[in-house]
């Protein structure tokens, strides 16, 4: 199945070659959960990351439980940083 994918600065470096600004379609296996997709992108998975499925943030320790279907969209953004 397909979702769409977008990230934030420089986590576009995980989608695949040829994504264009920081965002791609993504085929995913059936029944893959937001933690599969931040592995299957091969993103370290001790970041701390803002993660957006459909409009609404997921927390880290649900995103292994957090199912995605054909057409949805996620957004992974880095850990805000500042002082």
């Amino acid at each position: 199945m397909r979702i769409a994918v977008k990230t934030g600065g420089l986590l576009g470096r995980y989608l695949p070659e040829g994504s264009a600004k920081n965002s791609a379609e993504l085929e995913v296996a059936e029944g893959a959960s937001v933690g599969d997709v931040i592995a299957q992108l091969a993103m370290p998975p001790e970041g701390g990351y803002l993660v957006i499925h459909n409009g609404a943030a997921v927390p880290k320790a649900a995103r292994a439980a957090c199912p995605l279907s054909a057409g949805d969209e996620l957004a992974i953004m880095p850990p805000l940083k500042g002082g």
